[in-house]
C-alpha cells in the first residue's frame, strides 16, 4: 500500500480523531501513517499503520523522514497533519544536544522540519494542516532580537513566538512553492478551541483528574467533532483559496477562515524563515 496521509501526533486526542476519520475515509489500498511516541492501543481501520517518532528531535526528525522518503513504494502525500503539543510548566528545558527549547522544539521547529524535508514526497494538491493556534499569532508578539527566547523565556513569550511564527511560516511555504509544476500545495494553520483531550490532565494533580474528565465531558468539544469540523474546512478554504489565489488559511475552531490575519511582510518572513533553518540546521550532521 502507498502511503497518503502521515498524522504527527496522531496518537491520541485531537490527531488520533484526525487520522480515524482520513482512514475511514480513505481507499483501503492507501495508507494513513500515524506517529508519536507511543502506539495507540487500537488501530481501528485496517489502513492505520503506526511507525515511532520523537518530535522533540531534530535529529530524530530526519531520521524518520529519511526512512519514510526511502520506503517502497515511497509515500505520495496528499494530506500532512500535525497536531504534536505538550502541556507542561516546566522552564526552559533544551533538547539534548541540540540547544533548542522542547516546548518550542514539539510546536515549532520540529514541524517546520517536517515541511521541508516531506515536501518532495507531497502531491501538487496536497494539505498541509497544522493544528495549534492560527488565530492569536501577530508579528507584534515577537522578541525579534531573540526569537528563540534563549535569554527572554517565559512560559507565555514561548507560546506567542511558536503561534505567531508559525502564522509566518504558513505564508512563507504558501510562496516557497508557488513555482511547482501542476498545482501547489495549501498550507493551513487551525484553531482546534477548547477540546477534550488529555493535555490538560497532564499538569493537574492526580486527586483532580477525575473533576476534570468530568467537566471536559461537559464544556469542551469531543476531539472526533473538533476533527470532522478542521479537516472539513481545511478543504473549503484550500479549495476556495485556489480560486482566490490565496494557498494558505488560518482557520477558526468550526473551520471557518479568518480573514483579517495579517499578511506578513517579506522582510518578517525572510526573518523568520532565516532563523529557523540557522537554529534547524545547526542540529543536523554535516552531509558529506
Amino acid at each position: 500500500m502507498t502511503i497518503r496521509s502521515l498524522v504527527v501526533g496522531g496518537t491520541s486526542g485531537i490527531g488520533y480523531a484526525m487520522a480515524c476519520r482520513v482512514a475511514a475515509s480513505t481507499a483501503a489500498t492507501d495508507t494513513v501513517l500515524i506517529s508519536g511516541r507511543t502506539k495507540p492501543a487500537d488501530l481501528p481501520h485496517a489502513n492505520m499503520e503506526f511507525r515511532p517518532l520523537d518530535a522533540s528531535s531534530m535529529r530524530q526528525i530526519k531520521h524518520y523522514t529519511d526512512a519514510l522518503k526511502s520506503a517502497s513504494p515511497p509515500p505520495k502525500l496528499d494530506l500532512l497533519i500535525m497536531t504534536q503539543g505538550i502541556m507542561t510548566t516546566a522552564p526552559r528545558t533544551e533538547v539534548p544536544g541540540e540547544g533548542i527549547d522542547r516546548k518550542m522544539a514539539i510546536h515549532y521547529y520540529g514541524k517546520q522540519l517536517l515541511i521541508r524535508e516531506l515536501l518532495p514526497v507531497l502531491s501538487e494538491s496536497a494539505r498541509v494542516v497544522i493544528v495549534y493556534d492560527g488565530k492569536l499569532g501577530s508579528p507584534s508578539k515577537l522578541l525579534w532580537e531573540d526569537l528563540d527566547l534563549k535569554t527572554h523565556f517565559t512560559l507565555v513569550r514561548a507560546a506567542d513566538h511558536c503561534i505567531s511564527m508559525m502564522d509566518a511560516m504558513v505564508q512563507w511555504w504558501a510562496g516557497a512553492t508557488a513555482s511547482r509544476l501542476g498545482g501547489r500545495p495549501h498550507f493551513v494553520h487551525a484553531f482546534p478551541g477548547t477540546v477534550n483531550t488529555n493535555l490538560l490532565r497532564e499538569v493537574v494533580p492526580s486527586y483532580l483528574q477525575g473533576v476534570v474528565r468530568g467537566l471536559g465531558n461537559v464544556f469542551l468539544t469531543a476531539p472526533e467533532t473538533c476533527a470532522q469540523r478542521l479537516l472539513d474546512g481545511a478543504e473549503r478554504c484550500a479549495v476556495e483559496g485556489a480560486e482566490e489565489g490565496r494557498f494558505w488559511s488560518n482557520i477558526d475552531s468550526k473551520g471557518g477562515l479568518y480573514r483579517n490575519k495579517a499578511v506578513w511582510s517579506e522582510e518578517q518572513l525572510a526573518r523568520v524563515s532565516e532563523h529557523t533553518w540557522k537554529l534547524v540546521d545547526a542540529t543536523l550532521p554535516a552531509e558529506g
